[in-house]
């Protein structure tokens, strides 16, 4: 049987509403203070969540190795040296985490957003 519906537009084929970009609402403009509070805002919280997601990244690191080497942690604990591992993960997200999403709200204001 063939397919007698109506035809598709070639132009823009099954388009949702919410797929139609549109210009953002153009709100007040932010003065220096507040763009600068606004930086030191995310930026002491994005510290704050990296380091803690990067400690648990880095556990999770040292159960592998752990495993991998076989070593036996002491009762209760996850890992041997999980200590060592979660400190360091813990400085890596406190440092990548805070460093891009800064770097994507610099971008924004430069693209004019």
């Amino acid at each position: 049987m063939a397919d007698t519906s109506k035809p598709q537009s070639r132009e823009r084929p099954n388009t949702h509403p919410a797929d139609i970009r549109t210009a953002p609402p153009a709100g007040p403009a932010l003065s220096d203070e507040d763009r600068r509070m606004a930086k030191i805002g995310v930026g002491c919280f994005t510290t704050f969540i990296g380091a803690i997601s990067g400690a648990m990244i880095g556990v999770l690191v040292a159960v592998g190795v752990s495993f991998g080497t076989r070593c036996k942690p002491l009762e209760g604990l996850p890992a041997c040296d999980w200590h060592i591992f979660a400190g360091w993960g813990a400085l890596i997200g406190a440092i990548s985490l805070p460093t891009l999403a800064l770097s994507r709200l610099r971008r924004r204001e430069r693209a004019g957003g």
